[in-house]
């Protein structure tokens, strides 16, 4: 590892360290950046070292990592994980600064201290300041970024600084807030139609009529409950098509990584509904500061007319005060299953920002402006203020519409 540069700023002596090298330069920064995920409010699960180290070792072994942190003395504000790359934008070479996550790590982004508002934002401008100042890059482009992370915050300052920054609305997910109980209904059922309860009630008792449904919940990372979640979630389209976690040993190092750290850390959900001992529904779920992360799920397209991941969910719920849950985020993109339960919606963007220079622009009007100009010539642009349509097609649709037994 080598430290690349050490600035410091006044107002509140922040100190900001660039560092380079392997996973280890994660590695050691690891325990001051959880602390700072727990005292931050918005600290996703997804941006904690443990879910960077991961990706790193399955994905990008022999990448070089740049870790970007400001300090006030020695206490962690911010930190940012980066890797760079050489490709081509448009047919453009490029050097490209990424985020260490991907599709499996569900979110990118960086976490950072916020306490007064000002001094949030000088955490922020301090950041920033470590990151424009890095040499050999021209284009930071980073997916899934959360609306209001410090990404997106970043990549405010970088416009108002005159840098070419462009941000697309990739996708959309639904989150259900649980409060106390509203008009006789537990919380999480508060909000869903009478049908929908009536399709759940009438799915449950045709199962339990094949025999004993169970719920299993397991905070260890137990080798054989992975295994039975790895088969379930294969067993179905995505093994078919190929897009299954046990079908590229990486993926599944990387959730086997994921669910050791997630267990040894106190967060780790593995949720299955049972048929007479025989998994038909899981969640590969996080449970983190209130919120439950539902990072994964399949189930068995047997019961398909029944729905099982909707009666999982149910039964998940159904602990959510003993499990101590305030939310339930579906995170990744929004679904007609998914819609059965929540609403409310979190906006996911790909962030752009280029170098503010001559090939800076150049790659910023290459890939951005000319493709955005071509949509607005074919009317193919999305409107970006409409909700995102919902994936997939529900389980039980059969009984929700009134024509299945």
């Amino acid at each position: 590892m080598s430290v690349l540069d050490t600035k410091k700023t006044s107002a509140q002596k922040l100190t900001v360290r660039v560092e380079t090298g392997g996973v280890e330069v994660v590695s050691q920064l690891a325990d001051a950046w959880r602390r700072l995920c727990d005292e931050t409010p918005d600290g996703e699960v997804f941006y904690r070292p443990e879910w960077i180290e991961a990706h790193l070792r399955a994905f990008a072994p022999k990448a070089t990592v740049i870790v970007i942190s400001v300090w006030s003395e020695e206490r962690l504000r911010a930190v940012l994980s980066l890797i760079r790359e050489r490709t081509f934008l448009s047919g453009m070479p490029a050097a490209r600064l990424l985020v260490p996550a991907g599709l499996y790590s569900c979110r990118a982004g960086l976490v950072h201290s916020q306490g007064q508002k000002e001094e949030a934002e000088e955490v922020l401008r301090a950041l920033w300041q470590g990151l424009k100042e890095l040499p050999g890059w021209n284009v930071l482009d980073v997916s899934f970024v959360l609306e209001g992370n410090g990404l997106d915050q970043i990549s405010n300052l970088a416009a108002t600084e005159g840098f070419p920054v462009a941000r697309k609305r990739l996708m959309q997910s639904l989150y259900l807030p649980i409060g106390p109980s509203a008009q006789g209904q537990p919380p999480w059922l508060a909000g869903t139609r009478p049908k929908f309860r009536a399709n759940l009630r009438r799915a449950r008792r045709q199962l339990e009529e094949q025999g004993t449904l169970a719920l299993k919940h397991y905070t260890s990372a137990d080798p054989e409950a992975l295994g039975r979640f790895y088969d379930l979630e294969g067993s179905g389209w995505k093994g078919e098509q190929g897009t299954a976690i046990k079908c590229y040993p990486r993926t599944q190092q990387f959730y086997d990584a994921v669910a050791e750290a997630a267990a040894q850390y106190g967060y780790l959900s593995l949720d299955f509904l049972e048929l007479n001992g025989k998994p038909i529904a899981a969640h590969f779920g996080l449970n983190l500061g209130g919120r439950y992360y539902l990072a994964k799920a399949g189930y068995d397209e047997t019961y398909h007319r029944q729905g099982p991941g909707q009666l999982l969910m149910h039964e998940v719920l159904s602990e959510s005060v003993a499990r101590g849950l305030s939310e339930l985020d579906f995170v990744g993109p929004a679904t007609w299953d998914e819609s059965r339960w929540a609403s409310a919606r979190r906006t996911h963007f790909r962030i752009f920002i280029f170098r503010k220079s001559l090939y800076g622009r150049l790659l910023h009007a290459v890939r951005i402006s000319v493709h955005d100009a071509v949509k607005s010539l074919l009317k193919r642009g999305p409107d970006e203020n409409a909700p995102l349509e919902l994936l997939g097609k529900p389980q039980g649709a059969e009984n929700e519409s009134g024509t299945g037994a």
